[in-house]
């Protein structure tokens, strides 16, 4: 057959006709190859995928186990801080209460009659619970308390003045011949103390409480004659002078 401009159409049309299945095979093929290769491609990314949850869950887990571990580790700190709290107070208790028992027995720096010394706490609040009640007017107790005091601290630096006042204690109680010898003893254990002359301003009263007068005139002239810049002195003359209007008068 001549090739022509009219026969090319049909001869063209010819082999599609003859071609047409073959390409279809092809297509097909390709189809299926594409749509393998896509579900290998999804059944790797879901491989992809579970490993990374996998992995997320793993993290989770460890995350958690992370949380649980600082929440005991915070209760353990905070159980221990509270311990450590509780005995640092347990201590200051502790010191505290031993200072307050040591403060019992370490002597303390008072002044006495212008002279700073050292005493025992026991052995001032002793003493100044006594003056306490004679100041009070609770002279029967104070006297008891004087006496004991005089008796338990025999080398205290208060004892001349616990002399002092349980002789005026006597003397408020009228207890004149006590008043009397214990205001001796102050004046012969304590010759150099400044309480003397008040002890025999003391010892006077009561020799003249008693009826006494010229012993009593007698003690006021010493205190005048052997304290005379003293503040005993200007008293005792003052004593005197009424004790001679009295025995004037009768």
């Amino acid at each position: 057959m001549t090739l022509t401009k009219a026969t090319l159409p049909i001869l063209v049309a010819g082999m599609l006709g003859i071609l047409s299945p073959t390409v279809h095979a092809f297509a097909d093929d390709d189809a299926r190859r594409a749509i393998l290769e896509l579900r290998e491609q999804i059944k790797g990314l879901q491989e992809q995928l579970q490993v990374q949850q996998n992995g997320q869950l793993t993290f989770i887990d460890k995350l958690n186990a992370l949380q649980e571990q600082n929440r005991y580790l915070t209760g353990r700190v905070e159980e221990l801080t509270n311990s450590l709290s509780q005995e640092q107070r347990n201590t200051r208790d502790l010191f505290s209460n031993l200072d307050a028992r040591l403060q019992k027995f370490e002597p303390v720096n008072v002044v006495i009659n212008g002279q700073s010394v050292s005493v025992k706490p026991e052995e001032k609040a002793s003493y100044e619970e006594a003056v306490q009640l004679l100041q009070e007017g609770q002279y029967q107790k104070a006297a008891t308390k004087f006496s004991r005091f005089v008796r338990n601290w025999d080398a205290s630096p208060y004892r001349p003045d616990a002399l002092y006042w349980l002789g005026s204690t006597y003397f408020a109680l009228e207890r004149y011949k006590e008043t009397i010898e214990i205001q001796n003893q102050l004046i012969r254990e304590y010759s150099k103390d400044a309480r003397v002359p008040d002890a025999m301003i003391s010892v006077a009263a009561a020799q003249a409480s008693l009826g006494n007068i010229k012993a009593a005139q007698a003690t006021l002239q010493k205190v005048i004659k052997n304290y005379p810049q003293s503040e005993g002195a200007t008293i005792a003359k003052e004593r005197l002078d009424s004790l001679t209007k009295k025995k004037t008068t009768k």
